[in-house]
């Protein structure tokens, strides 16, 4: 009896597993705690089958004396043979690559990943399947050869085949994330592995025994221990791979049928592992990714904000922000008053032919016209933009922020009609003639433009979560909270933007005429970053009674913005007033992480 074993775990497994767990806590999602879980424990899924193997097949090593342990490292409990300690060791390995993956596939989102014909890839899975399944053929060879290499062909034959059903389900998924989202989580907790492996051989913790092994060692690490964790490793990374693949295909076919669930039941399983794409399903995935790529150039900080968010909430927040941006770019970057005034006209066709019922109604959803109904309204649009409008029909949101966010509209066509002819005169008259001229018409214009967005966002938080508020006036009270944090938001966007709003001949600061000179503005851009302040500060106790699901991704998302407005004030403190003031990538991160 002895506790060597129990060592190792304290020294080398443990700790890094309660650093990782440390930071990715504020992170975790439902589908992450299910994904670690189907892997880790017993369940009858496809991709833990290697676990359900890995015991007996241990238990056969064992009991075969390929591997032992000596008396002085195990406590001494077996389970078939199998110490306890070995036992949580499969359990501490898969949490470890779980996590690691989890990280670095956090800005991944997985449906765009999705093959839009079936053909795509299948030359490659059906190589790479024959290629796994003829190496577990030449390792079923080897043991019935025995001697030297034995114990390297027992690992080889058991892992080959899982990963070939792996590759055979997922290769066009594997291959189509970032390389770095599928390398890393593999090789990370591989070579620290390698490392532990080496120091426990080398004390004796565990043995393989002369006879079955090849006698080929690097620093203390036997090679067949180093191709055991790497194996193990791709099977782990490879069935979260599996796993992701089956969630997206089940969000992507919930648009067509009108749910919304984190889980697929088992009796979807299979159809969501032999799914086809149809139509519908490759022009979402097309118009998904075109959605994505809008927000990643001109909405960074919600593309980082939106990745605490899991599912298809998180694909109806980019489909709607990135909608929010198409739209708006028709009216800003419109060659004309007429052009932005066309497009206007358009945007309202469009959801009166989504909205066929009365528009007062809040809670009527929009329908799905035809492509043909959709090609008529949107006209000469870009492929790209109609993507944009066709991802709208698929949301589950009421029409009445949508006409407040037209509204907004108008009053950007205003101030394109002032800079674009005879309103171009300066001084006091010229400031009377700015659609904003008090600060109600500056409340008016944030309501119109940026509480109705966090409206349409809490409509979704509703749709896509299990739990939400049960009373009606506390639905109101929350949405009230979450309309004052979308103004403070749009009042931060506005101190911000001053200089860049100038040279485009907008003023947004009340009662301010266009030439006003830059430094003047100073005391009344901070005055807005105070009152932005103020008002997310009174709306943050409504908000925390949002759906425990999206709580904390909604609190990252304001705080992430917010902190531009921090980055302004100090920008203005220190007399860097022409400055558009950014926030990089790692506070964004950051900020997002502390506000969960």
């Amino acid at each position: 009896m002895g506790t060597d074993y129990w060592l190792v775990h304290a020294r080398w497994t443990i700790p890094p597993s309660l650093v990782l767990w440390f930071f990715f806590r504020k992170l975790r999602t439902p589908r992450d705690v299910y994904k670690t879980c189907f892997l880790i424990t017993l369940r009858e899924d496809a991709h833990t089958l290697h676990k359900q193997a890995t015991i007996p097949w241990d238990s056969y090593l064992i009991r075969n004396r390929i591997w032992s342990y000596p008396q002085s490292s195990v406590v001494g409990p077996t389970l078939f043979a199998i110490p306890y300690e070995e036992i949580f060791f499969f359990f501490i390995q898969t949490y470890l690559t779980a996590t690691v993956y989890a990280l670095f596939t956090r800005p991944v989102v997985h449906a765009v990943l999705l093959p839009r014909m079936p053909e795509e890839g299948r030359a490659t899975r059906w190589v790479g399947t024959a290629g796994f399944l003829a190496v577990t053929a030449a390792a079923v060879a080897k043991l019935k050869e025995g001697g030297e290499g034995t114990y390297l062909a027992l690992i080889v034959g058991w892992v080959a085949p899982f990963l070939a059903l792996l590759w055979f389900i997922t290769s066009n998924h594997i291959l189509a994330m970032p390389p770095y989202a599928v390398v890393l989580p593999i090789l990370l907790p591989t070579l620290y592995l390698w490392e532990c492996d080496a120091r426990a051989l080398q004390r004796g913790t565990w043995v393989i025994e002369q006879g079955t092994k090849l006698g080929l060692s690097f620093r203390g690490l036997e090679i067949e221990e180093a191709v055991f964790f790497l194996l193990t490793n791709v099977m782990v990374v490879f069935g979260l791979i599996a796993c992701d693949y089956c969630l997206a295909v089940h969000d992507l076919r919930s648009y067509d049928k009108r749910t919304s669930s984190t889980f697929p039941p088992l009796s979807q399983f299979i159809p969501i592992l032999i799914n086809c794409p149809d139509a519908k399903q490759r022009q979402c995935i097309d118009d998904l990714r075109h959605a994505l790529d809008v927000l990643e150039v001109h909405s960074k900080s919600f593309s980082t904000a939106s990745m605490v968010f899991d599912g298809r909430l998180r694909l109806d927040l980019l489909a709607l922000y990135a909608w929010c941006r198409v739209c708006d770019d028709l009216v800003d970057n419109a060659s004309s008053v007429p052009v932005a005034s066309s497009n206007i006209d358009l945007i309202r066709r469009f959801l009166s032919l989504v909205y066929p019922s009365d528009p007062s109604n809040p809670v009527a959803l929009p329908t799905r016209p035809s492509g043909r109904e959709l090609n008529e309204v949107l006209g000469d649009l870009s492929e790209n933009e109609k993507g944009a409008f066709r991802l709208l029909t698929l949301l589950p949101i009421s029409r009445p922020p949508l006409d407040e966010l037209i509204e907004g509209f108008e009053t950007d066509l205003r101030f394109l009609a002032l800079s674009s002819g005879a309103a171009t005169q300066t001084g006091p008259r010229a400031a009377a003639s700015l659609p904003i001229r008090t600060d109600e018409d500056l409340l008016t214009y944030s309501n119109n433009v940026a509480s109705s967005v966090a409206d349409l966002c809490v409509q979704l938080v509703w749709a896509h979560t299990s739990s939400s508020a049960s009373s009606s006036s506390e639905r109101t009270a929350i949405l009230s909270a979450a309309r004052t944090m979308g103004k403070a938001l749009q009042l931060v966007n506005i101190a911000r933007d001053v200089p860049a709003d100038q040279r485009i001949h907008r003023m947004y600061l009340p009662a301010t005429p266009l030439d006003a000179p830059l430094r003047a503005l100073t005391q009344e851009r901070r005055r807005l970053l105070d009152l932005a302040k103020a008002m997310a500060g009174q709306s943050r106790s409504e908000i925390e009674r949002l759906p425990k699901e999206a709580r904390g991704g909604i609190r990252a998302a304001c705080d992430v913005y917010l902190s531009i407005g921090e980055a302004v004030a100090q920008a203005l403190e220190e007399g860097r007033i022409e400055d558009r003031a950014r926030v990089n990538k790692a506070t964004r991160a950051w900020t997002a992480w502390s506000a969960l």
